[in-house]
Parts: C-alpha cells; structure tokens; sequence
C-alpha cells in the first residue's frame, strides 16, 4: 500500500514538473508575442504619422494648384 502511495506521488511530481515547464514555456512565448505586438503598434502610429504628413501635404498642393 505505502509503495502504491510512493508510486502515485513520484507520477504526480513528474507531472507537475511537466506541467510547470509548460506553463514557462507558454509564459515566454506571451512576452515574445506582446513584445511583437508592442513593435507592430508602434510601427502602426509611425505610419499612420506619415500618412497624416504626406496627406497635409497633399492637401497644402492640391489648394495652391487650385488657387484656394
């Protein structure tokens, strides 16, 4: 009985072992995964700068060839 009990807790240790080397594995990849986010959000307001600047532009163009 106590080498069934033995048996038992060495099988959940190994799968609690297993369970939190997941659990480290899926918590980098979110910190990898929210890193890239941060990144592609930034670049996003970078271009969405641009694209105000160039259509300010444009605009500031268009109303000198038209003489507004």
């Amino acid at each position: 009985m106590e080498e069934t009990y033995s048996i038992q807790l060495r099988a959940l240790g190994d799968s609690l072992k297993e369970a939190e080397a997941r659990a480290e594995f899926a918590e980098r990849s979110v910190q990898k995964l929210q890193k890239e986010v941060d990144r592609l959000e930034d670049e996003l307001v970078n271009e969405k700068e641009k694209y105000k600047s160039i259509s300010d532009e444009l605009d500031v163009t268009f109303s000198e060839l038209t003489g507004y």
